[in-house]
């Protein structure tokens, strides 16, 4: 990785010298450079922001969906337990 910015480093420095030397003014340029950066900070930190509040979206809803399932689950045993105690007291019946 460290190789590849010392490398477009060199390429950016001689690219400069080149455009220098047959009179292209390389300051409009590196404005226009120095405009970018902050914009393409802007864009990629509002990508970043976008991933999270998409995380957090899917999070939330299955966090929901489980919440859901739980419910469920506890109305279902509190049936099987009626249903359960409906059959102790049958067998309590029949044993006396």
């Amino acid at each position: 990785m460290e190789i590849n910015r010392i490398t477009a480093a060199v390429a950016l420095v001689l690219a400069i010298v080149v455009l220098n030397s047959i009179g292209i003014n390389i300051t409009a340029v590196l404005n226009l450079a120095i405009l970018a950066i902050p914009i393409a900070l802007v864009g990629y930190l509002l990508i970043l922001v976008k991933r999270y509040l998409d995380a957090k979206a899917l999070e939330s809803k299955i966090s929901t969906d489980l919440h859901a399932k739980i419910v469920l689950l506890n109305e279902s045993m509190q049936r099987i337990e009626k249903k359960v105690d409906n059959i102790e007291r049958i067998l309590e019946k029949v044993s006396e």
